[in-house]
């Protein structure tokens, strides 16, 4: 898969709202092993609570089209063109 998401992954999941193909997908738990789903988010945006490897929070499915629109939304220019 050309894309990745790497350990700079906050987990905000915005990658997975504008995927038009819905090739993003949660992959893990949070460090403090809630359940899965909607993230809260603080006042400033970030999500509350940590992830222990975010990097394994989402992965990217072959149903990827390769559109960019993940990379270009993400706010912690964590998913990067692999060659």
């Amino acid at each position: 898969m050309p894309y990745r998401i790497t350990n700079a992954c906050i987990a905000c999941g915005d990658c997975t709202v504008v995927c038009p193909r819905q090739a993003i997908v949660e992959d893990g738990l949070p460090r403090d092993n809630s359940t899965s789903g909607p993230r809260e988010r603080d006042a400033g945006g970030a999500v509350k609570g940590s992830v222990e490897d975010p990097a394994a929070f989402f992965r990217i499915t072959a149903d990827c089209d390769l559109c960019g629109c993940c990379q270009e939304v993400c706010p912690a220019g964590a998913i990067t063109w692999e060659d």
